[in-house]
């Protein structure tokens, strides 16, 4: 069995249809999807239709989203009582789950393999968080959490998705922990946070998996890299029918409306395959952060302002096109995705399209809130703000992008800082400390620091290092009269330890004064979309009315309603959270009729 990495899937990713190919991840589908009927497949009213977007009646584009011919030459059939499409976070926990009810599962992945991707699983009032780190969550706390995250995505959610993953994520990681216990894999709750007055962040609910003796200042192998290899273990052990390397084309419904199968085609020989599924299909494809004619098709906003989408290969968006064609409603959201502000950027080259995909166009230490100015030179933001806030407010200056300044001083500067979760760049006590790209982890020393972050930015070029201010300026395309009456007032601010222009928190306000000077130029690292399909408190998809497909269920980055906006930074791992959450639930359902165990 072979199994996609991070790493690996960092190592293969380039701009190139030859590294979208190798690197596609956690779909089944390809762009050929969904036809309606019965178990034999019925052409639907509408033909099939390709290209660009054009106008339409709806605030989506109609005409991107029609869909396409029956496909009627099967070649074999199978029956199973559950298919799950999609072998990275969601349908691993989602295929293990159904076939830990005692259902017959088919298991459909375009690629040989699980994909791992996020590390961190959000949850609160787990047992493991009880009894190993004391953690506890009371009603009020959770209520608070829900309401936080409420406010990030400005209420344009369902609320009672995120009180669903608040009261039931608990229970999920303690069934998820069993298993991993299982196999030898113990879960670490990170406990050192940062602490601020402006926002929430004392939150300890990032579980991570890991195997082996816990070694405290790391890095360690965790997350799903370690987990999901276990999951695909388990379900062959469990006799789930995996067809993997075989791509998704069509739903099928029968003449209610109901979702009774689906269409793949095995890559090997292009021969079609009917899987019917007694109670249903479960979607979990990844969203279409890799797809830009969607994003269009989808009004998204933020498609002009994404430099880097190192990761968004393969999100082609197949699974919501599948569920749209299917009646389910989408939601409308035209922006917003989990984006870090961690993209390095040619000085020769722009936001929007092209994107650049190496790993030497990120510089990870990105998120640390050194002083942060315009192509003017001038300082325009609060830099100690969650990751996609520096994006926003890039999006309103000229080019989009913005100029990270520090000086030598940079290690005793990110110490201070004390960053949390997946922008951490010293280790910590409490901390996961883990390796989350090839190279790229939580440092002891300046000498580690430097050989992580520093040494590759300098050769790549895209960090610039100067002995004076004027020539980081020169070097950077910036006015330099300009630069230094910002670094002057900044310094001010400093020294007085009061940021009178923007307040960012005293810790924060670091000086830039002392030589050699260093800068790089950031923009948006799109991850993924997180605006999906429309579904209810059973994950189950539902059509603009509200009323359910019965039989089908969507869940992860396929699925809405829980983000808008702005991605809750601060909850580390509540992505991989509300997935892993939701996929259990729509195992649950499917199988029993019920969100809740017997």
């Amino acid at each position: 069995m072979s199994h996609f990495t991070r790493r690996d899937f960092l190592k293969g990713a380039t701009a190139t249809a030859a590294g979208v190919a190798l690197t596609g991840i956690l779909t089944g589908c390809s762009s050929a999807s969904v036809g309606t009927g019965n178990s034999d497949p019925v052409a639907p009213a509408d033909s099939a239709s390709t290209g660009t977007p054009t106008k339409s009646t709806k605030w989506y584009d109609e005409a991107y989203f029609k869909k396409p011919a029956s496909i009627t030459d099967i070649k074999e059939k199978f029956d199973v009582d559950v298919v799950v499409v999609g072998a990275g976070n969601g349908g691993c926990i989602a295929a293990v789950s159904a076939a830990d009810l005692g259902a017959k599962v088919a298991w459909v992945e375009q690629n040989a393999g699980p994909i791992m991707w996020a590390g961190e699983i959000h949850a609160l009032n787990s047992k493991v968080g009880k009894e190993k780190y004391g953690i506890t969550f009371t009603e009020a706390e959770k209520n608070e959490i829900v309401n936080d995250i409420c406010r990030y995505a400005s209420y344009e959610v369902d609320q009672r998705l995120i009180k669903l993953w608040a009261d039931n994520s608990g229970r999920t990681m303690d069934w998820f922990s069993k298993k991993m216990a299982a196999k030898g894999v113990s879960m670490h709750v990170e406990t050192d946070m940062y602490k601020s007055d402006m926002y929430r962040t004392n939150n300890r609910g990032e579980h991570c998996a890991y195997k082996g003796e816990w070694v405290e200042m790391g890095p360690k192998k965790m997350g799903s890299e370690v987990a999901n290899p276990i999951w695909v273990e388990i379900a062959t052990e469990m006799g789930v029918q995996k067809f993997f390397e075989h791509t998704a084309l069509q739903l099928l419904q029968d003449s209610s409306g109901k979702v009774n199968g689906i269409i793949v085609q095995r890559k090997k020989d292009n021969a079609y395959i009917q899987i019917n599924a007694a109670k249903g299909v479960i979607i979990s494809t990844g969203g279409y952060s890799g797809n830009t004619e969607m994003m269009d098709a989808l009004r998204y906003r933020c498609k002009d302002n994404v430099v880097n989408n190192l990761g968004g290969a393969g999100h082609n968006g197949d699974g919501i096109k599948m569920a749209m064609w299917a009646g389910a409603a989408i939601d409308r959201n035209h922006g917003g995705g989990v984006a870090f502000d961690r993209a390095a950027v040619d000085l020769d080259h722009h936001t929007g399209e092209p994107y650049t995909s190496g790993l030497d166009d990120m510089w990870w230490p990105g998120s640390q809130p050194w002083l942060a100015v315009n192509t003017h030179g001038e300082r325009f933001m609060n830099e100690k703000a969650p990751y996609d806030s520096k994006i926003h407010g890039a999006s309103k200056q000229p080019k989009q992008i913005w100029f990270q300044i520090f000086d030598s001083n940079y290690w005793e500067d990110v110490n201070a800082f004390h960053t949390t979760i997946c922008s951490r760049v010293v280790a910590a006590p409490g901390a996961r400390n883990s390796e989350v790209l090839p190279g790229v982890f939580p440092c002891q020393t300046k000498e580690e620091f430097d050989k992580a972050y520093m040494e590759p930015a300098l050769k790549s070029g895209k960090l610039k290092k100067a002995d004076t201010l004027e020539d980081l300026a020169k070097q950077l395309g910036l006015p330099a009269d300009a630069l230094a009456a910002t670094v002057k007032r900044y310094n001010e601010n400093a020294a007085k330890g009061f940021d009178a222009d923007f307040g960012k928190d005293p810790g924060s306000l670091r000086p830039v004064a002392q030589g050699p000077f260093y800068g790089i130029a950031l923009g948006n690292w799109l991850l993924c979309t997180f605006n999906g399909v429309r579904i209810n408190t059973n994950i189950q998809a539902i059509n603009e009315n509200g009323d359910p497909i019965q039989g089908l269920y969507v869940t992860g980055n396929d699925s809405g309603g829980f983000f808008a906006n702005t991605y809750p930074q601060y909850y580390g791992g509540l992505a991989h959270g509300r997935t892993t959450c939701f996929a259990r639930l729509a195992a649950l359902h499917a199988i029993t009729g019920s969100i809740y165990e017997s």
